[in-house]
C-alpha cells in the first residue's frame, strides 16, 4: 500500500475515535465494551502504567503532552479504536499486513523515531502495532468509501466509515472513566480525571478525515 504521513494523523485519529461511540451501561469491572469484547478496568490501568513507564524511559514529560482528553481517557479511546476497527475490518474482509504497519513507521524515519509519535498520542508502545493496524484498516475502508486527495471526499468517507463501524461494532464507555458527551463527541470535564478538551463538536472528526495523505 502507499505510505502515509501520519505524524499529526495518529494524534488526530486518536482524538477522533469517539466521534460516533455511544454511552450506556457496561458490566462491573469494565472500562468499555467494544462490540461484545470487554476492556477491563484492570487492563486499562495496566496500559496507563505502561504508557507512563514508556514516557519516562523516553524522557517525555507527561505534563507536556497536548492531548484532547486526560491520559487515562486517551488510553481508553485508543484501545477502543484498535479493537473496534480490527473487528470491523474482519467483518468487512479488510486487513492490515505487517508490511502495511511497517511502512507507516518507515515513512517517519523508522520505529525508533515513530515511537515518539505514538507516545505523544498516548499510545503505549506495546499497543502501537495494534493501533496502527486498526488505523490502516480505517484508511483502506475510507478509500473504499470514496476518499480521495481532497478534504471534502475524505470527510464524507470518514463519516460514512465511522457511522458503519459504530453500528456494526458499537462502543460503550463506563461513566466511571469520565463524562462522555455524545453531542460534542468528546469527554467533558470531570473532577476524577481533570478537564478534557472543549473543542467544538466535529473538530476531531474533521481533522481525522483530512489527515491521511498519499506519500
Amino acid at each position: 500500500m502507499k505510505s502515509y504521513r501520519v505524524r499529526a494523523a495518529v494524534a488526530l485519529a486518536a482524538a477522533g475515535i469517539a466521534v460516533t461511540a455511544c454511552g450506556g451501561p457496561v458490566q462491573a469491572g469494565s472500562a468499555a465494551i467494544v462490540g461484545k469484547e470487554r476492556i477491563t478496568s484492570s487492563k486499562l490501568n495496566d496500559e496507563v502504567r505502561a504508557l507512563r513507564a514508556d514516557l519516562a524511559a523516553n524522557k517525555i514529560p507527561e505534563e507536556q503532552l497536548q492531548l484532547p482528553a486526560s491520559l487515562p481517557q486517551m488510553v481508553l479511546l485508543n484501545m477502543s479504536f484498535s479493537r473496534q476497527f480490527q473487528e470491523f475490518g474482519q467483518r468487512k474482509g479488510v486487513t492490515a499486513t505487517d508490511r502495511d504497519v511497517d511502512d507507516i513507521a518507515a515513512a517517519q524515519g523508522g520505529w525508533d523515531q515513530f515511537k515518539k509519535v505514538l507516545l505523544a498520542s498516548a499510545i503505549p508502545l506495546d499497543q502501537g502495532r495494534d493501533f496502527l493496524r486498526a488505523y490502516v484498516i480505517r484508511i483502506k475502508l475510507m478509500q473504499q468509501a470514496g476518499a480521495g486527495q481532497d478534504q471534502a471526499s475524505q470527510q464524507a468517507a470518514v463519516q460514512k466509515v465511522m457511522e458503519e463501524a459504530d453500528s456494526t461494532v458499537p462502543v460503550k464507555y463506563s461513566p466511571r472513566y469520565g463524562k462522555y458527551d455524545p453531542k460534542q463527541a468528546i469527554f467533558v470535564p470531570d473532577d476524577r480525571f481533570g478537564a478534557s478538551s472543549t473543542a467544538p463538536a466535529g473538530g476531531a472528526a474533521a481533522g481525522a478525515a483530512g489527515a491521511p495523505q498519499a506519500g
